[in-house]
């Protein structure tokens, strides 16, 4: 990955730490029908990812992680999500928390 695109992205992160206490983001470990896992890939940073984002004021997870797949991977949940945990992610900050939820089924999004 170019050392200019890590950097912006560190700085970033460090604005937004330096004006919130903490951060929440969600992901998704979405099933389909065959038993396979839906995974993306970002231009901000290398590899394969379970697809997902930050979670807006207001929302709840399940509405910020269908606005993640729906722009991430043009993918509609059916169902409610479950929750599979909630954890710390200190690679970026001590104060990086990620709601990692389930579902197990998916189509195609209308939108996009």
């Amino acid at each position: 990955m170019p050392f200019l695109t890590r950097l912006r992205g560190r700085i970033t992160h460090l604005a937004f730490l330096l004006t919130s206490p903490m951060t929440l983001g969600v992901r998704g470990v979405v099933i389909d029908e065959n038993d396979r896992v839906l995974l993306v890939q970002h231009g901000y940073v290398s590899g394969w990812h379970l697809p997902g984002g930050g979670v807006e004021i207001g929302e709840t997870f399940a509405e910020a992680l269908a606005r993640e797949l729906n722009e991430e991977a043009r993918v509609a949940l059916r169902g409610e999500p479950i929750l599979h945990g909630i954890f710390l992610n200190v690679k970026l900050s001590r104060r990086d928390h990620v709601a990692v939820c389930r579902f197990r089924r998916s189509r195609p999004s209308k939108t996009g």
